[in-house]
């Protein structure tokens, strides 16, 4: 009996959250102009937390040309970053482990659109062959 490599597959699903490179989590200090200078993007609050959650994988990704909503089309010029485009973080988990990242971070991801799709998971395995 030998063994052949195969390919294992269980359901998966990729969660991606959109905003603005502009968008900002809420700060928890009081003081308005400390919070005008401490507040990081959300996109990175995003990633942080989804890295304590124990996820695998999370990466943000950035437009360099489009919109975000009803508003105007935006592009990228040069060196010269534009915080009106929108920035998406990905999430890979199984569906379970996404409905409850985003349950538990309500507060984090208000104001942002998010989109679930069904995928695969994939890893090599080894397959009995007679």
């Amino acid at each position: 009996m030998h063994e052949t490599p195969t390919l294992l597959t269980e359901p998966a699903g990729i969660l991606r959250i959109f905003m603005t490179s502009a968008s900002r989590a809420q700060s928890r200090q009081q003081k308005p102009f400390t919070r005008l200078f401490q507040r990081r993007p959300l996109y990175r609050d995003i990633v942080h937390a989804v890295r304590a959650a124990g996820f695998t994988c999370s990466n943000a990704h950035f437009a360099h040309y489009g919109f975000w909503r009803s508003g105007e089309i935006q592009q990228t010029l040069g060196e010269i970053p534009n915080t009106l485009l929108s920035v998406y973080v990905d999430i890979l988990g199984d569906h379970e482990q996404l409905q409850a990242f985003c349950l538990s971070h309500e507060a984090l991801l208000r104001g942002t659109s998010l989109y679930f799709k069904p995928a695969e998971s994939w890893r090599f395995g080894m397959q009995p062959t007679p």
